[in-house]
């Protein structure tokens, strides 16, 4: 049995090219993809045995022009999804035998073009960190979206597939078809997607970042998948009011709804709140909240617990029964513009967490067993 209060940081994937802003375990914890504001998708296949030299990625995956949003896998980890501001999502199919690595890739330019600019001040450049991919391009490219596509999840069976725009408009997919089953319209940024097990609630985060205006906007809404009608308000509830949700995630059994505070709060008020999806009443607050605001939460394949990540730089795994802390991954370091995380995804096995960092890393972390 896996044991979550014993993390093991089972290595840092460098690639500094931009902010890793989307990460996911394709199938079994040994393979990795992670994408970047550059659009870029890189693959890793970790290896068997921890500690040593990080592994170095093994497949790039070309198509996507802009910021990655987020990435979905298959349970078979033989269909990547990924979502990005370029207005599509694309479908990959991922071998099990990955194409030969003819493409070099330098891991650390950016850090080198910096201690290059700084070298007449004493900085050392570092040695380059060379690898080789391999290439893949999409299967398939969804285009019903018009504007950035800034929120995404796949259903747990697989089947449907939930995305959101900064337009407003909310898609549910027929995943394997690639078919529009039900679209409607919010008015704000869908900013963050969630479908329950069953595929027939969603819940949709709303919010229109305008800074010193009337037309800012924050909502939070429990929709029936299967219609697109609106069934519970949350908005002005005390949790919520005022404040726009960055991340929203239904339990595996579908009994728990979490959703995270994002933007920046003050203090710790990156809060986690728990609700009952069937009436929208508030179960649990987790406290307490990530430093300067929460950036995504992930529950735990087995549903009693949760993972919430923040600008605080800090990785919390939550006992959702308690809400107790059982293990706090990362050291705080101030609050935004402080390499904090951008997502988080656990292995389909739960014994792996990885997390995409801006400062230009995936981290990975296994569990004691």
């Amino acid at each position: 049995m896996t044991d979550l209060s014993k993390p093991f940081q089972a290595c840092n994937l460098v690639w500094d090219a931009d902010w890793v802003t989307a990460v996911t375990f394709l199938g079994s914890h040994r393979r990795v993809a992670a994408g970047n504001n550059l659009g870029q998708i890189l693959l890793w296949d970790l290896p068997e045995k921890l500690g040593g030299d990080a592994p170095k990625p093994v497949a790039r995956l070309d198509g996507h022009t802009n910021v990655i949003s987020r990435l979905a896998s298959t349970s078979d980890g033989k269909t990547l999804i990924s979502a990005s501001y370029d207005h599509t999502i694309r479908y990959w199919d991922v071998p099990a035998k990955l194409p030969a690595p003819t493409e070099p890739l330098v891991l650390n330019a950016s850090a080198i073009e910096d201690a290059t600019r700084r070298k007449a001040n004493g900085a050392k450049v570092p040695p380059s960190m060379d690898a080789k991919v391999g290439l893949l391009k999409s299967v398939r490219t969804l285009t019903e979206h018009k504007e950035w596509v800034v929120g995404m999840e796949l259903s747990r069976d697989g089947q449907s597939l939930i995305s959101g725009d900064d337009g407003g408009q909310v898609i549910v997919w027929d995943r394997d078809a690639a078919k529009v089953r039900k679209r409607w319209q919010v008015k704000g940024w869908a900013y963050a997607v969630a479908l329950s097990p069953d595929r027939s609630q969603a819940c949709v985060s709303e919010r229109r970042p305008l800074v010193f205006d009337s037309g800012r906007h924050a909502a939070v809404q429990l929709w029936d998948a299967t219609t697109g009608e609106m069934k519970t308000n949350l908005s002005d509830m005390k949790e919520f009011k005022g404040h726009y949700m960055c991340s929203a995630a239904y339990s595996p059994d579908g009994k728990l709804l979490a959703v995270g505070r994002g933007g920046e709060c003050d203090g710790t008020n990156g809060k986690v709140t728990l609700l009952d999806p069937a009436t929208g009443k508030v179960v649990k607050e987790l406290a307490p909240g990530h430093l300067s605001g929460l950036t995504d939460l992930a529950f735990h394949p087995d549903g009693k617990y949760l993972a919430s990540s923040g600008r605080d730089t800090v990785v919390r795994i939550w006992d959702v029964q308690s809400g107790k802390v059982v293990s706090e991954l990362g050291k705080a370091r101030g609050g935004q513009f402080k390499d904090w995380i951008c997502a988080l995804n656990w292995s389909g096995d739960g014994a792996w967490l990885a997390a995409a960092d801006m400062a230009g890393a995936v981290q990975v972390w296994s569990f004691g067993v």
